[in-house]
């Protein structure tokens, strides 16, 4: 190939390849706000579909933007007021559990050694305080910058996802486009299941969280239900680590009632009933997926990225699996052919 000749043929691409590198390059650092605002557009273009039917595209986008970051806020605020407001209980079922375990292995005097174990844990918390509220202080100024820039990102990517998406498919040869669009609904779906039905699975074992520990009759629902709700996030382990937790607290206590209670009731409303009934039944049409690989894309997305890996753990994921079934597709037809050609010729 002559590269002198070819990069005067291709000049125009090459300019553009190269000023997209340099964007990329300059806001880096940002990479993570404009993919989560991307896929959160993603999962509300279909509902901007519909109300720009009745209200103006603006319009549109600004309320589904407006309720997505007071969404976000909303339930950040939320978690933070009750973790903290009953952080003294937690310490209190943190010393219970020491002191039986101490007690039970005949260790030293339980009550004693609990209680230096929780101090220690204070003190060490209440070490850390400052220096974090100082750098959460410190922080402000750019938390506001990226809470702006979300809410821009998300706004202008309902307002111009549909026009940038069929200038991309403009272009896209007419033999490859039936494998695009097979990507671009897996993507879709996979979006679908990590946004709006992990939200509404979060919120259904938060209401079921809540009449459990209402009737179990420990107190505090709302902090218990919360941290179940949060666990509902995370594939496969789920609230499954709070009622275990819970459980073991029940019987240090001696509740053989609230023990058997946890064990059965507790754990078939908040993992049962929601990981492996409802959540499948959501997503199983949408997208086909084991949980277990989705915890796979979750935490190892989350390993080798971070918080991004969150997102785009699952999403590289079911594209590696579309790209592996659009790759045997191939072959499939193409040895087809090949084989029809072999006829022909005979």
């Amino acid at each position: 190939m002559n590269i002198p000749q070819y990069a005067r043929d291709h000049f125009s691409l090459i300019l553009v390849a190269l000023i997209f590198l340099a964007i990329l390059a300059v806001s880096w650092n940002y990479i993570f706000l404009f993919i989560l605002a991307l896929s959160v557009a993603v999962v509300f273009l279909p509902l901007h579909r519909k109300m720009i039917k009745r209200i103006p595209a603006p319009f549109s986008a600004g309320i589904l933007t407006t309720f997505v970051l007071a969404v976000i806020i909303g339930v950040c605020v939320g978690i933070v007021v009750v973790v903290s407001s009953d952080f003294e209980y937690f310490m209190s079922i943190f010393q219970t559990i020491i002191n039986t375990v101490t007690h039970m292995l005949h260790l030293t005097d339980g009550s004693e050694f609990s209680l230096k174990i929780v101090d220690e844990v204070k003190n060490i918390l209440l070490t850390m305080f400052p220096s974090f509220a100082l750098s959460a202080a410190q922080m402000i100024p750019a938390v506001i910058i990226d809470i702006i820039l979300f809410y821009s990102l998300v706004y202008l990517s309902i307002i111009f996802g549909d026009r940038i998406w069929a200038d991309l498919c403009s272009i896209i040869p007419g033999s490859s486009m039936e494998n695009v669009l097979l990507m671009a609904k897996k993507t879709k779906d996979i979006l679908f299941s990590i946004y709006v039905v992990h939200v509404f699975i979060a919120i259904l074992t938060f209401f079921l969280a809540y009449a459990f520990f209402l009737v179990l009759g420990y107190g505090h629902e709302i902090f218990f239900s919360t941290m179940c709700a949060l666990f509902a996030l995370i594939p496969v382990l789920g609230p499954l680590m709070v009622i275990i937790f819970v459980g073991i607290y029940a019987l240090c206590l001696g509740d053989i009632r609230g023990v058997i209670l946890i064990a059965t009731v507790g754990y078939f409303l908040t993992c049962v009933l929601t990981d492996l009934i409802i959540r499948p039944k959501l997503t199983g049409k949408r997208v086909k997926i084991r949980p277990m690989l989705m915890f796979v894309g979750f935490f190892g997305g989350a390993m080798a990225m971070g918080l991004l890996g969150f997102v785009l753990g699952p999403v590289l994921l079911i594209l590696g699996i579309t790209a592996y079934e659009i790759f045997i597709k191939e072959g499939r037809k193409k040895k087809a052919g090949e084989l029809m050609y072999e006829e022909t010729e005979v």
